[in-house]
């Protein structure tokens, strides 16, 4: 092997090393600080975002929970409001029904009476009619021209009567 000298071969590399390690230090700590601590404050500031946008998510959450709870009841209270005015509904049908039957009821008496009363007016104009045929033709039948006679000069009596 050849000879090394130690200094110049082995020692002075080192030194060199360690002091340009000196001044990397040296010159760059304080930007190297300030980048660290600029970097610290930006993860610190997500971290303080992060936290927020969590507890909005969870005041969210809270309220959206509430709200569904909320919107269970909301359904019930519309469904009962629906079956209530259903059956108000209901109700109101049938008592318009009922008024409508009662109506209808009243105007097929009122139609009947009326039809009864032109049937009754039909029927004595009927009898009345047969029994004048009937007495007609019993007085032709039965009249003699004498009976006639009497009769005509009865009747101008009572017309002389009037007169006066």
């Amino acid at each position: 092997m050849e000879h090394v000298n130690l200094i110049t071969g082995i020692i002075l590399p080192y030194f060199n090393f360690a002091v340009f390690l000196a001044l990397c230090v040296y010159f760059f700590r304080k930007p190297l600080a300030a980048m660290a601590q600029n970097r610290r404050n930006e993860f610190e500031a997500a971290i303080r975002e992060a936290t927020k946008a969590k507890e909005e998510a969870l005041r969210k959450n809270q309220e959206l929970t509430a709200r569904l709870r909320q919107l269970d009841k909301e359904v019930e209270e519309i469904r009962r409001g629906a079956a209530l005015a259903a059956e108000k509904d209901a109700q109101r049908m049938v008592t318009e029904a009922e008024a409508l039957a009662k109506n209808l009821i009243e105007e097929a008496r009122r139609m009947a009476d009326a039809e009864v009363e032109r049937a009754k007016n039909a029927l004595k104009a009927e009898i009345v009619e047969s029994v004048r045929e009937a007495v007609v033709s019993k007085i032709k039948h039965d009249l003699k021209p004498a009976d006639h006679a009497a009769m005509i000069q009865t009747k101008v009596g009572n017309l002389a009567e009037l007169r006066v």
